[in-house]
């Protein structure tokens, strides 16, 4: 007798896959990238700690390609960079956190390697601290004024 699979949505994200053979059942959960459903857009959100004088060279390769909303926010951190001592009316302190500036956008799947590809040309300064992008998956994005959901939304 052939397995049954059955298959439970639990969000955009995951869904449970229910392999019934016989009495016993077995589940196993998989991921969005794995299982994907009809009409789903998977959406992306683009996180990228760049230098703070970088930042309109940015913005600007990313309207090139069309992406016109981001979330700015200044940030101090840091990396291998580990900082750096400056002196100060004659007394000499370290500082470990360095100011960046962080870009935030979500965006659809397909935008997302033309995008990660125009921040590393604009941001890039070939020095040590250039910063870094991080992309992550978005299970739903909504609009407050329209009530729009998840690629209507963004």
């Amino acid at each position: 007798m052939q397995p049954r699979r059955t298959y439970q949505k639990y969000s955009r994200q995951c869904a449970r896959i229910f392999v019934t053979n016989g009495a016993a059942a077995e589940s196993t959960l998989v991921v969005a990238e794995d299982f994907l459903y009809k009409n789903t857009y998977i959406m992306r959100k683009i996180e990228a700690i760049i230098k703070p004088f970088k930042l309109e060279e940015v913005k600007d390769a990313l309207n090139e390609l069309g992406i016109h909303g981001m979330t700015v926010t200044e940030v101090k951190g840091f990396g291998r960079q580990k900082g750096h001592t400056e002196i100060y009316r004659g007394s000499e302190y370290t500082v470990d956190f360095m100011p960046k500036i962080k870009i935030e956008a979500v965006l659809l799947d397909g935008q997302v390697a033309q995008a990660v590809e125009a921040i590393i040309k604009a941001a890039k300064t070939g020095k040590i601290g250039d910063g870094k992008i991080f992309v992550s998956t978005i299970a739903e994005a909504h609009r407050i004024r329209t009530g729009e959901r998840d690629d209507n939304a963004v």
